[in-house]
């Protein structure tokens, strides 16, 4: 098992894209919507937004949409954001995830998961988060019911993603099937913090567009 896991952690860790692998014309965008969240996403020097015209257009395409979860019905979770949408071109997404969560740990409570659905690929994300990078802490969150601390309810949060996974047949790709697991052990049911290296060292570098 620890073979396999460092087979993945070197596989993940290769694909993933870092600040050295921008192009010159290629920079990172924080669109800041007030104190309620924030885009982040691939620019150019003048903050629009890189996008594809075909599937096999060579442009670096990326983004993720994180909000506040206050006044929300999820609960107050720590006072964490959390992230509403996220697609990007692969092996650009790491990148702006680590943004996103070292954003929402400078502004609020750091960062979860969607509260209503995560996709495989989302999940394998958080997975990674939380059982290989060191530079990201991981918070417990309780659920709704208050069932881990009865005594303190900022950390109630809705836990209906963390309580089941998604199937995946050996050799097979994900499915949609769902099966439960317990929500304590799921990377989903954690808030997620993070030193801010990697904006730090985008705006040191000039690659950063704050908006």
């Amino acid at each position: 098992m620890n073979l396999l896991r460092e087979y993945i952690r070197a596989l993940l860790t290769e694909a993933a894209k870092g600040i050295q692998d921008l192009p010159d014309d290629v920079y990172i965008a924080i669109d800041e919507h007030g104190n309620r969240g924030a885009r982040i996403y691939y620019s150019n020097e003048l903050g629009d937004i890189l996008q594809r015209k075909t599937v096999n257009d060579p442009v670096i395409e990326g983004k993720i949409f994180i909000v506040d979860l206050q006044g929300r019905e999820y609960g107050p979770c720590d006072g964490a954001w959390k992230v509403s949408s996220a697609d990007a071109k692969k092996g650009w997404g790491p990148m702006l995830y680590d943004v996103a969560i070292e954003y929402a740990t400078l502004n609020a409570g750091g960062l979860v998961s969607d509260r209503d659905a995560v996709s495989p690929e989302a999940r394998r994300v958080w997975d990674y988060y939380l059982g290989n990078r060191d530079d990201v802490t991981p918070h417990q969150l309780d659920n709704e019911y208050g069932d881990l601390t009865p005594e303190i309810e900022e950390d109630d949060c809705e836990q209906r993603v963390a309580g089941f996974d998604v199937v995946r047949p050996p050799g097979q790709k994900y499915t949609r099937e769902k099966h439960d697991v317990s929500w304590v052990k799921s990377p989903l049911s954690k808030r997620y913090t993070k030193e801010p290296t990697t904006i730090y060292a985008l705006r040191a570098a000039g690659r950063l567009i704050e908006l």
